[in-house]
């Protein structure tokens, strides 16, 4: 083939090729042209639609401008509103306080019955002082200050209003109680005289106290009791006598009244707050009483004596005679009706128990709530006036200023009723107290009651498995007692306020039951838990707890040890290992943990035979005296008839005395029993 024929047949493959590669390149614009388009339809809606959203986002801010602007014509329509009540309220408020001012006012000369003469009465026995009207009339003091100096001697007696029946949790009168069987009648009597001679025949349904004239019109009592009832209203009246009107104290003297009977109603005048001044109709404190001539400090001194007075009522629940005061010291104080009730039943809920911070005080008869004065208190079911009331009948705590061996000084509350014991320091530290509620206390915004109760708030008291015999509980005074005031007091006999204060001494220290606190032999003796005799007895036993050191190799032995070495009394040593063992283990000298006897025997500190006679409960021996039923029992027996204090959570045994029972008269102890 010649070049021409080739070079054509190039050019003709060349052209196939350029038209095949113009084809697909029309295809490719053809397919370009026509996703352009699909795009820009797509781009067209698109636009479409941002324009449809732009305006509704238009008229949706047109909208939101135009709400906006409501709400700042409604917000400055309110403030105009709110500033005109304001107003109105201020003018009302100022007109209210004046209205209340004058009927304050009035209220205090009603409450009080104070006449001009009543005034001059009031002022000449000094229960209102001219100074104190003279300020009120300047406005320096305020109506309610004037009442509440009052309010002691106006306010309504804390005299018993009925029984409270602990199983159905409802309030009944004494003469119900009478009627359902719950006491005899003459007890309910009793009762009555006791209000009607402080002003308080008391309707329960609605709180109100009567007249005995007003009681027998309203049906509250019997008429057959209208006499007996009348007499005793003298005790608020007055006894005429020769044109005078003469208070109790007076009528006694003058022998127009007998004087058993007028003991019994001055105890209870006593108890509920304060005599009576027949001639201005108020309560009279003690102390003015005596000055004003209602009573004098012999007849005084002798209400309590059972000799020259004796115990003039019954308790309602087991019958024993007893003074007003003691039975009122057991009352709930209801919130329904406002007035103060006797428990009665099985539970004891007023009964004072080292397994309880706080007895129940505070009763609502209307729904059936049982509480303590203090949960009655910050729950602002009673004011402060009746929350004090309530936890004096409860306890009596005292401060106290002591140094202890750092020569640190102290400030210890006391409570000397039940025993119990707190260091205002170690509360602090502990964070059950804080420093602005300790200078409340300090400046007398706080009562020693409420610091107690904020104090016993915050505290946690855990169980302490591994306590001996902390010390004893009095069941008659309802206190703790350390071991040796149970001996001195004639609750338990030497020998038995010896092994516990043994066991005391080999498991951590002597016990103080009303702090909790375990300290040694030379504190306890300084703080009067020990004598001489006894600390002298505990030398060997403080010995075992620290560890008994080996007089060769100068280690530190344990009980078992010392005994297999000859080194401790092998009576003394099976003691201390038995009051360990039963308190939660033997005890390792150097870290103080216990150790099981399982574990001691393993790692051959205790031979089989001494393990098999610890073992045994038939070679516990029934050392000790129960403090309680006077019987005889093993260290075992005591653990197990203790309870734990939730005030230090130690082990507390109860105690009680028998008569011809104690320190000085073993003899007929031991007679008795033997």
């Amino acid at each position: 083939m010649c070049s021409s024929d080739k070079s054509q047949s190039n050019l003709q493959q060349e052209k196939a090729i350029l038209k095949r590669e113009k084809a697909e390149a029309l295809e490719k614009i053809i397919s370009l042209g026509s996703e352009v388009r699909v795009l820009k339809d797509r781009l067209q809606r698109a636009q479409t639609e941002a324009e449809h959203k732009q305006k509704e986002n238009s008229v949706l801010q047109l909208k939101s401008q135009q709400m906006e602007e409501q709400l700042e014509k409604c917000k400055k329509m309110l403030e105009e509103l709110k500033s005109k009540l304001e107003l109105q309220k201020d003018g009302y408020e100022r007109q209210l306080m004046l209205v209340q001012t004058e009927i304050e006012k009035k209220i205090i000369l009603l409450q009080s019955e104070v006449t001009n003469t009543n005034i001059q009465y009031l002022i000449r026995f000094r229960l209102l002082d001219e100074e104190v009207l003279q300020k009120l009339e300047m406005g320096l003091i305020t109506v309610e200050q004037v009442q509440a100096s009052l309010a002691q001697y106006i306010g309504k007696p804390t005299a018993i209003a009925g029984v409270y029946v602990e199983s159905s949790k409802k309030k009944i009168s004494f003469l119900e109680a009478a009627e359902k069987g719950f006491l005899a009648k003459t007890y309910a009597v009793e009762f009555l005289e006791a209000q009607a001679a402080t002003g308080t025949l008391t309707d329960l349904t609605t709180g109100q106290t009567h007249s005995v004239t007003e009681a027998l019109e309203r049906g509250i009592i019997d008429k057959s009791l209208k006499d007996k009832l009348l007499e005793a209203e003298k005790a608020i009246s007055g006894y005429i006598h020769k044109g005078k009107q003469l208070s109790v104290f007076q009528a006694m003297e003058e022998r127009v009244l007998d004087r058993y009977k007028g003991k019994r109603i001055l105890e209870v005048q006593v108890a509920t707050g304060g005599l009576t001044n027949p001639e201005i109709g108020v309560r009279v404190p003690v102390g003015l009483a005596v000055e004003q001539g209602l009573l004098n400090k012999d007849t005084l001194h002798s209400l309590y004596d059972p000799v020259s007075n004796p115990k003039g009522f019954h308790n309602p629940d087991t019958g024993q005679k007893a003074y007003y005061s003691e039975i009122l010291k057991t009352c709930l104080y209801d919130i329904d009706s406002g007035v103060f009730l006797f428990p009665f039943g099985e539970r004891h809920i007023t009964s004072t128990s080292p397994v309880s911070s706080h007895r129940v005080s505070v009763v609502n008869s209307s729904c059936g709530t049982e509480m303590s004065a203090y949960e009655a208190f910050k729950g602002k079911h009673i004011d402060r006036k009746t929350y004090l009331f309530l936890s004096q009948q409860e306890s009596n705590w005292q401060e106290k200023s002591t140094v202890d061996q750092s020569g640190t000084q102290l400030h210890v509350i006391t409570d000397v009723k039940s025993g119990r014991q707190l260091c205002l320091e170690s509360a602090l530290s502990q964070r059950f107290l804080e420093s602005s509620e300790l200078e409340n206390y300090r400046g007398g915004l706080l009562s020693i009651y409420e610091i107690v109760d904020i104090i016993f708030s915050r505290m946690v008291v855990v169980e302490d498995v591994n306590s001996p015999i902390a010390g004893f509980w009095d069941t008659t005074q309802k206190k703790r007692l350390s071991i040796l005031q149970g001996f001195q007091q004639g609750f338990t006999d030497r020998a038995t306020a010896l092994r516990l204060l043994e066991a005391q001494a080999c498991t951590g220290g002597i016990c103080i039951p009303s702090s909790g606190e375990k300290v040694s032999l030379s504190e306890a003796l300084r703080r009067g838990l020990l004598d001489e005799t006894l600390n002298q007895q505990l030398q060997q036993f403080e010995q075992a707890f620290n560890g008994i050191i080996h007089p060769k190799t100068a280690k530190t032995l344990s009980v078992p040890q010392a005994v297999q070495e000859n080194l401790f009394p092998k009576e003394a040593g099976f003691r201390c290992i038995e009051f360990q063992l039963l308190t939660g283990g033997l005890i390792n000298p150097d870290t103080h943990d216990r150790v099981s006897l399982e574990e001691v025997i393993q790692s051959g500190l205790v031979d089989k035979v001494t393990a098999a006679i610890l073992k045994d409960e038939k070679f516990q021996t029934k050392s000790l005296t129960c403090p309680k039923t006077k019987r005889r029992i093993t260290f075992r027996e005591a653990l197990e008839r203790s309870v734990y204090d939730c005030h230090t959570g130690l082990r507390l045994l109860e105690a009680a005395k028998i008569h011809g029972y104690g320190a000085k008269s073993t003899f007929h102890y031991v007679w008795a029993y033997k």
